[in-house]
């Protein structure tokens, strides 16, 4: 990651906000309205706090006057970034890749992994979700193989995704078929909660992204991909970037999946457009 300075902001608090906005926006790619302002400063107030400082106008002189920027980043990450997720989200997606395209990739039996790629993980929701239809499907075709990898940039969530402990809210979109087969239900202190079966955590992978860098280091033929509702936090001209970057891991043939508010931001040469914010790469 790239930190661009910016000028101090000079002890002024609405100068101090407007650098902290583009600093984000240059390092992690979310744009950061002044509607937001006051949102961004009270999750900040625990950072004020914990570095011992009186008010938002010190953080932000600690930040860009002395130095602090970079001990702060992961912090700072934390507090820009929206982590909602759900299991299933967008059902209409799981039935296009369970009836779609896992219904017509029976002959990759044997010849190969299907590769999926989770670009926003959050807290593994999305990449659970994607687990448990590829692990059906390899009921069924048992020389079917596959493997997941789930990205974002905050640690905190991925965390979360690479413990796989959810609870009776959160896995409620779980059908009671799957839930039986791939999680275990918690005992005794853990009751209430459910955590992921060694035969999905084993095959979905987490690591730290951040989707404005140049390259990524993920593989190129993979067959899906979901990236999905955080394009509508960049601006247009990220947005297109991001596309083009991910769209080159995908295999030809292989499925592009994004949030259906960001459908209308998707316009690639060699990708069509195969159901709502869904599209297919060409070649």
């Amino acid at each position: 990651m790239t930190l661009v300075m910016n000028q101090a902001p000079l002890g002024d608090a609405q100068l101090g906000f407007e650098a902290f906005a583009r600093m984000v926006q240059d390092s992690i790619g979310v744009c950061i309205p002044q509607t937001k302002r006051g949102m961004i400063e009270t999750r900040l107030a625990s950072r004020v706090r914990a570095l011992g400082l009186n008010n938002i106008q010190e953080y932000f002189r600690h930040l860009f006057e002395n130095d602090g920027l970079t001990s702060e980043m992961r912090h700072i990450e934390e507090t820009v970034t929206t982590n909602k997720t759900d299991f299933f989200r967008e059902i209409d997606h799981f039935h296009y890749l369970r009836n779609v395209i896992l219904g017509s990739n029976q002959t990759r039996a044997g010849s190969g992994v299907f590769k999926a790629w989770s670009a926003a993980a959050s807290t593994g929701a999305e990449s659970y979700s994607i687990a448990l239809l590829l692990a059906e499907h390899a009921l069924a075709y048992p020389g079917f193989n596959w493997g997941i990898l789930g990205t974002d940039i905050s640690g905190r969530v991925l965390e979360h995704a690479r413990r796989g402990i959810y609870s009776d809210t959160v896995i409620a979109p779980v059908p009671e078929a799957l839930r039986s087969r791939y999680l275990y239900a918690g005992q005794n202190e853990w009751q209430g909660k459910w955590r992921m079966s060694p035969a999905l955590r084993n095959r979905v992978h987490f690591k730290k992204m951040n989707l404005i860098q140049e390259d990524y280091n993920v593989d190129r033929d993979l067959d899906i991909i979901f990236l999905r509702n955080v394009l509508i936090y960049f601006d247009p001209d990220m947005q297109l970037a991001v596309l083009h970057r991910v769209g080159r891991h995908l295999a030809p043939g292989g499925h592009l999946f994004v949030g259906h508010s960001e459908s209308m931001i998707v316009r690639m040469p060699h990708f069509r457009q195969v159901a709502p914010a869904i599209y297919r790469k060409e070649v």
